[in-house]
């Protein structure tokens, strides 16, 4: 009796440790997987920082030009092309 209570014993002891061993690996995976997905994120928060640079440029651009075609064409309604 007391060998079954050893043997239950170390059987318990020892599905113990493989589930300890995989729940480090998960971790681990898990660990990289959160730096992978850290990066990435990173890396489009660059992306966006410099499609919304851009973005600002254009806009900057477009106002300019449109500044330019108002002056041309108040000049146009200051002539007197009768």
């Amino acid at each position: 009796m007391t060998t079954d209570v050893l043997k239950q014993l170390d059987e318990r002891i020892q599905a113990f440790v493989n589930r300890m061993n995989q729940l480090q690996r998960d971790n681990e995976q898990l660990t990289q997987r959160l730096a992978e997905s850290e990066r990435r994120l990173k890396e489009a928060a660059g992306q966006l920082k410099q499609l919304e640079s851009e973005r600002q440029q254009h806009e900057n651009e477009r106002a300019e030009v449109r500044a330019r075609i108002e002056k041309i064409l108040a000049r146009f309604d200051g002539m007197n092309l009768k």
